[in-house]
């Protein structure tokens, strides 16, 4: 896959997941009566606020992400954990806020990096790879660890 792919999937998925986060963001306090909107709205903060580190700490993958077939992985091609999904999250405060220029700067350094990563990602230690190459690369690593066991 080109550059350009990579970095379309990159900016599909980023629109994506702010669809994602505005749904849990405006969602509870629309959804509930007036008597839990306190709550409600402490609710979206917080569900606002984790979807990133909890869904690419846990699974490497927002939904925006999965729609778009790429996934978050380390250098050596596992799940970032939380750590990483929070300094990633982080970043995105600045380079990928849609209120501030909507994903531009991050698809700028994205785009003229050797390595075709964001801020975010250079800091983390991350890569966003398409899901069929990492799987191709898991299953290569699986048969020469069968080869050399058998």
């Amino acid at each position: 896959m080109g550059t350009g792919g990579i970095l379309f999937r990159r900016w599909a998925g980023c629109w994506i997941d702010f669809v994602a986060l505005a749904a849990l963001f405006l969602g509870p306090p629309i959804l509930v009566p007036d008597s839990v909107q306190d709550l409600a709205i402490y609710v979206s903060i917080f569900l606002a606020v984790a979807y990133f580190p909890v869904t690419e700490g846990l699974w490497g993958r927002s939904l925006g992400k999965l729609v778009t077939g790429t996934v978050v992985v380390d250098r050596n091609g596992h799940k970032p954990g939380f750590g990483k999904a929070i300094v990633r999250t982080l970043t995105r405060l600045i380079e990928v806020n849609p209120f501030l220029a909507g994903g531009i700067p991050a698809g700028l350094i994205a785009l003229f990096t050797q390595s075709h990563r964001r801020l975010g990602d250079i800091l983390a230690g991350t890569y966003v790879v398409p899901t069929k190459l990492l799987q191709a690369a898991h299953e290569k690593v699986s048969r020469r660890a069968a080869e050399v066991f058998d």
